[in-house]
């Protein structure tokens, strides 16, 4: 009995505190206020600062996802959000000379190479993979200087665009941080006995646990569309020599060998035509030849 009353007199203690720090502001409260005040403040506020990975995002998000007031200008457009990713396959006589150029490459275009991988042995075909990250606004120029390095066997090109759940992450990001000050204000003000400080602070960690989480998310999401990521795989084959442009010479052999590969075509296919229609040929050569037997026949009756 003991226990249970103490555990009531806790109850009541801890809502005479709610209410006496929500008097402040009104009747409610002030934890279930403060997360109401952080929601309002998320949909009204159009010029605070949005945080991602580290920086702050700028107000707009805020704006983006407001309706727009009759007459109002229209909110500038967001940057967009897409991850490139490609996969080139390259045919090389030289591999080691290969190497150098696609790591001089990306080092002028500003990238770097997070993965490299060769196999083989000196003397040998060999093989090598590279992985590179390139900002993405060098992404093509990087992909067009890539024939000059090697014979391009594949590419294969894919894009995602993120951008929604950037900018509905970073929104979510300002609102728990709102939830946060409001919490942290709360136990400042709290003269509460120790076990409603420690729900305070339990509610604090959990509130930052989401906020770190978001702040990853925001991060990844901003280095991978930051810089696109290559992998280029090169396969060397010794003597290897690139095919060259034809001269004049040898596309007039090939526009003869063409003629003629055409002429024995329409031979095959006009003797295949002939052989298909030969047998009505003949049986129509026979009804004409008994029909012009018997007008002669007829013609050559005696009289009466």
């Amino acid at each position: 009995m003991r226990m249970r009353r103490r555990e009531s007199v806790a109850g009541v203690a801890l809502l005479a505190l709610t209410l006496a720090v929500g008097c402040q502001g009104g009747p409610e409260g002030s934890m279930a206020k403060s997360k109401r005040i952080a929601n309002q403040e998320m949909s009204a506020d159009s010029g605070g600062a949005m945080a991602a990975s580290g920086a702050e995002v700028d107000g707009a998000t805020a704006r983006a996802y407001a309706p727009e007031a009759p007459g109002a200008a229209k909110a500038p457009a967001l940057p967009r959000k897409i991850i490139y990713k490609a996969e080139v396959e390259l045919v090389s006589a030289k591999l080691d000379e290969t190497a150098k150029q696609i790591e001089a490459k990306v080092k002028e275009l500003g990238g770097y190479i997070s993965g490299r991988n060769v196999s083989g042995t000196s003397g040998e075909s060999r093989s090598g993979s590279w992985t590179i990250r390139i900002p993405a606004e060098k992404f093509d120029a990087f992909l067009a200087a890539l024939p000059g390095v090697g014979e391009l066997q594949s590419s294969n090109t894919t894009s995602e665009d993120v951008s929604e759940e950037f900018y509905d992450a970073a929104a979510r990001l300002k609102n728990k941080r709102a939830e946060e000050e409001r919490l942290v204000q709360l136990l400042r003000t709290s003269t509460g006995r120790l076990a409603e400080i420690l729900t305070v602070e339990k509610e604090i960690s959990r509130v930052r646990e989401e906020v770190e989480r978001i702040e990853g998310r925001l991060r990844f999401l901003n280095q991978q569309s930051d810089l696109s990521t290559v992998t280029i795989n090169v396969h060397e084959v010794r003597g290897y020599v690139p095919p060259k442009q034809p001269g004049f010479g040898t596309e007039v052999a090939r526009s003869f060998v063409g003629s003629l590969d055409t002429l024995g075509a329409f031979v095959k296919g006009l003797t295949l035509a002939l052989v298909a229609v030969l047998p009505w040929l003949v049986a129509l050569g026979g009804i004409v030849g008994v029909g012009f037997a018997i007008l002669k026949n007829v013609g050559k009756r005696p009289t009466k």
